[in-house]
């Protein structure tokens, strides 16, 4: 089963490539809204300037850098398509039904080049994710909880988790789902 989920995730990958022109890709719109998600690092795809220690106080703190980045805002994230998927998981106090894009499909949106992500949070808390892992699970990038937008100070800008069977997440599970995500390092 995960060699037919890593084969889903290539033929996606391919046939979103496909889809958009290069040319449209490399002119990655720029933000309107605020910025909730920054893709820095193994990106094709920019659309704003290379880091700077002064506008960039916040990573610079968390001692994060790069050359080349993708900034999105909950508009062109939502874009993309979004996925629902409703969770269970110990100790949280009752279901919760996540929505947001697939995590993959905003990578390549930013066309990440690499083998292996690092979300990170806003207390700097960083979780790795390898292409395999990507291929294995169906990660999302959810923006709302329950239908409500996720908000800095609860567990959002973005959380990230994936889709698991019967809906029930193991301990494993939950402790691999950054929430307060703002910010992926594309390696």
């Amino acid at each position: 089963m995960k060699m037919l989920e890593f084969l889903r995730m290539v033929a996606l990958a391919v046939s979103m490539t496909g889809l958009i022109s290069g040319a449209a890709l490399a002119e990655l719109a720029k933000p309107t809204g605020a910025v909730v998600l920054t893709i820095g690092g193994a990106v094709k795809y920019a659309n704003r300037a290379a880091f700077d220690k002064f506008d960039d106080a916040f990573l610079n703190a968390h001692e994060y850098s790069f050359e080349k980045a993708a900034a999105f805002d909950v508009a062109m994230l939502e874009k993309l398509g979004t996925v629902k998927t409703t969770i269970e998981a110990e100790p949280w106090p009752n279901a919760v039904t996540l929505e947001g894009p697939r995590l993959i499909d905003v990578l390549m949106a930013a066309g990440w080049t690499g083998s292996k992500i690092t979300t990170v949070a806003l207390d700097g808390f960083a979780v790795e994710i390898s292409a395999a892992d990507l291929a294995a699970h169906d990660w999302i990038l959810a923006l709302k909880a329950d239908g409500a937008p996720l908000g800095v100070g609860g567990h959002g800008p973005a959380w990230i988790v994936y889709a698991v069977p019967n809906g029930k997440a193991s301990a494993v599970d939950e402790s691999r789902w950054p929430w307060a995500v703002f910010y992926i390092a594309a390696e």
